[in-house]
C-alpha cells in the first residue's frame, strides 16, 4: 500500500483563482515535495472541484472514503484537515471513524495525524470542529450579503432568468440584468400569447414549437417551464430572493432536500427597468382553467404505473387521465402535444405487464446460472487480475523513481515531471481496478438476486388481485426500474387490442 494526495478547492481560494493561479495544481506540487521530503510513496492523486456541504455531494470524496474504509491506503496527504470535511458533525464523524478504524494516517505540511496516537486523534477532532465553525461563519456571512444585495435591488443569482443576461451594476460591485438580444423577443412573445391572447400554457408551448422556438436546453418549452418564466418578478423590475428555500429532513437516517414555495421571502425593487408592465404580468399569470390539478399528498395514488412508465419518443414520464363520459376508463398519456405517442388504457397496459412477468418467471425459474453469465464472471475476474498486475508493476516503477531522486540521477524538475506522469498512470490503473471490481461485484450480486427476484414476482402475481392501487405501485417499484412505452398509431374503430410495445427494465439483468 501507499499514500494518496487529496486536493480540494475552497471558497477562500477564489481570490487566487481570479488571478489565474491554479490552486489545485499548486497544492499538489506542494504535497509532492512533502512526499519527497518524507519519502512517502504516492499511489494516486485525487482532485475535487465540487464544493458541497456534505460528503455525499462530493463524488471524489465519496470515492476516497470508500477506499479508506476498505484499508487501501497507508495514509493521505492533504493541505489542511478541513479540506477533508467541513460538513456537519455526522460527516466529521464519518471521516474520523474511517481514518481511525482503517489506521490511515493524515499528513499535512504542518502536522502528521497518526490514528494510533490518542493525542493526535483528539487534536484531529478539535481541528474538524473548528473548521466547521469557520465554515458556518463564512456561509452565514455570505448569506447575509446575498440578502442585503437583494434588498438593495441587485441580482445575486449565478444564472440569469430567461430573456435576460447578467451584467455589472453601475456601482461596479454588484450584478444587474439587461435584456438578452436573442431571448428577450421570445419573452415578449410568451407574455403576448398568455396575457393578450389568453393562451393556455400548453397551447402557447405548442405555438412556439411550431415556430421552431426552443428552450435553452434545445428542447421545446414545457408548460411548467413556461409558467416559471412568465411568473418571474424580474420581468417587472423586481428582485425575489428566498422564495424557495432548501428544507432538509431526515428519513430512514438519510438527509433529503426539498424546495417548497415559501411565503417569507424578499421582494424588492430592482436596479434594472421592467420589461413587462404589471398589468400584462398579472393577466399572463391569471389562471385560465386549463391547468391540471396539483398532486395532493393527502390522497392515495390512483395510478398503478405512477413514476414507472416513460414515453419511448420523448423520454418523459406518462401520466394518468381519469375516466369521463366519453372514455369511461383511465388512460395513460404523454401530456406533451409535440410528442407522437398515443395514449393507452391502463387496464390494457396492466394485462400486458402481468403477461411479461409470467414470461419472465417461465424463462428464469428453473435456471440458476446462464452460460453467458458464467463466462462474464470469468472474463471480469481476469480483467481485475490484469489491472492488479499492472498496478504492482507501476508501484515498482514508483520506488525506482524515488531511488533515482535520492541518488541524484534525477533533478527536482525531472522528478516532478516523471512523477506526475507516473501518478497519472497509477491513478488511471486504480480507477480501472475499482471500476472492474465494481462491475464484477455487481454481476455477482445481480446473479444472486435473480434467485430472489423470481419468487417475488410469483408472490406479486398471486396477491395482485387483492392489492390496492398504492400497494400495486409500491410493489412494482421494488421489482421494476422503468417501463418504456411505444405506441404511435391510434386504434381503429372497433379494434379491441391496441398495437403497442413495452420494454421493461427489471432491477436484475434480463
Amino acid at each position: 500500500m501507499s499514500y494518496f494526495i487529496y486536493a480540494r478547492k475552497s471558497r477562500k481560494d477564489a481570490d487566487l483563482e481570479a488571478l489565474g493561479i491554479d490552486v489545485l495544481e499548486r497544492h499538489i506540487t506542494t504535497l509532492l515535495e512533502l512526499a519527497k521530503t518524507l519519502s512517502l510513496p504516492i499511489g494516486a492523486i485525487y482532485r475535487e472541484v465540487v464544493s458541497g456541504d456534505s460528503i455525499d455531494s462530493r463524488p471524489v470524496m465519496s470515492q476516497v472514503m470508500a477506499e479508506v474504509e476498505s484499508c487501501m491506503w497507508d495514509g493521505c496527504l492533504v493541505m489542511d484537515v478541513d479540506r477533508l470535511a467541513r460538513g456537519d458533525t455526522i460527516d466529521q464523524g464519518r471521516v474520523q471513524r474511517a481514518f481511525f478504524y482503517s489506521n490511515t494516517k493524515i499528513v499535512t505540511p504542518n502536522k502528521t495525524y497518526d490514528p494510533a496516537n490518542e493525542y493526535d486523534n483528539e487534536y484531529f477532532e478539535f481541528s474538524l470542529f473548528m473548521s466547521r465553525r469557520e465554515y458556518a461563519t463564512i456561509k452565514r456571512r455570505m448569506q447575509r450579503g446575498r440578502e442585503r444585495s437583494s434588498s438593495d435591488g441587485y441580482y445575486v443569482g449565478n444564472i440569469p432568468p430567461y430573456g435576460w443576461r447578467r451584467v455589472i451594476a453601475p456601482d461596479g460591485k454588484h450584478f444587474s440584468l439587461a435584456p438578452d438580444p436573442t431571448e428577450s423577443p421570445v419573452l415578449d412573445l410568451m407574455y403576448d400569447l398568455c396575457g393578450n391572447k389568453q393562451y393556455g400554457y400548453q397551447k402557447a408551448c405548442t405555438h412556439m414549437a411550431e415556430m421552431g422556438i426552443l428552450s435553452r436546453s434545445g428542447r421545446p418549452f414545457t408548460p411548467s417551464t413556461l409558467k416559471g418564466i412568465i411568473s418571474n418578478p424580474a420581468n417587472i423590475g423586481k428582485v425575489r430572493w428566498g422564495h424557495r428555500k432548501t428544507v432538509r429532513t431526515v428519513k430512514d437516517g438519510k438527509i433529503s432536500r426539498s424546495r417548497p414555495h415559501s411565503s417569507d421571502y424578499i421582494l424588492a425593487d430592482a436596479v434594472w427597468p421592467p420589461r413587462i408592465s404589471a398589468d400584462l404580468f398579472q393577466r399572463a399569470n391569471h389562471p385560465k382553467g386549463s391547468c391540471s390539478a396539483p398532486v395532493r399528498d393527502d390522497r392515495p395514488i390512483q395510478n398503478i404505473f405512477a413514476g414507472l412508465v416513460r414515453c419511448s419518443q420523448c423520454g418523459r414520464l406518462m401520466v394518468r387521465k381519469k375516466a369521463h363520459t366519453k372514455t369511461p376508463y383511465d388512460i395513460l398519456i404523454c401530456q406533451y402535444t409535440e410528442c407522437p405517442t398515443v395514449g393507452i388504457r391502463i387496464d390494457e397496459l396492466e394485462l400486458a405487464l402481468l403477461e411479461w412477468l409470467r414470461n419472465y418467471i417461465d424463462k428464469y425459474e428453473l435456471t440458476d446460472a446462464l452460460p453467458e453469465d458464467v463466462e462474464n464472471v470469468a472474463a471480469k475476474e481476469a480483467i481485475v487480475k490484469n489491472f492488479e498486475k499492472e498496478h504492482e508493476t507501476l508501484l515498482k516503477q514508483r520506488e525506482s523513481l524515488f531511488d533515482f531522486l535520492e541518488q541524484g540521477i534525477y533533478t527536482k524538475e525531472i522528478f516532478i515531471e516523471r512523477s506526475n506522469a507516473l501518478e497519472r498512470r497509477v491513478k488511471e490503473c486504480m480507477e480501472h481496478i475499482i471500476s472492474a471490481q465494481n462491475d464484477l461485484h455487481a454481476t455477482l450480486a445481480l446473479q444472486a438476486n435473480r434467485k430472489n427476484f423470481v419468487p417475488r414476482c410469483k408472490n406479486l402475481l398471486g396477491e395482485w388481485g387483492r392489492l390496492t392501487i398504492p400497494e400495486k405501485n409500491s410493489a412494482l417499484k421494488v421489482l421494476i426500474e422503468k417501463i418504456m412505452f411505444t405506441k404511435t398509431k391510434r386504434n381503429k374503430k372497433g379494434q379491441d387490442r391496441s398495437d403497442f410495445e413495452i420494454d421493461v427494465f427489471p432491477k436484475v439483468p434480463k
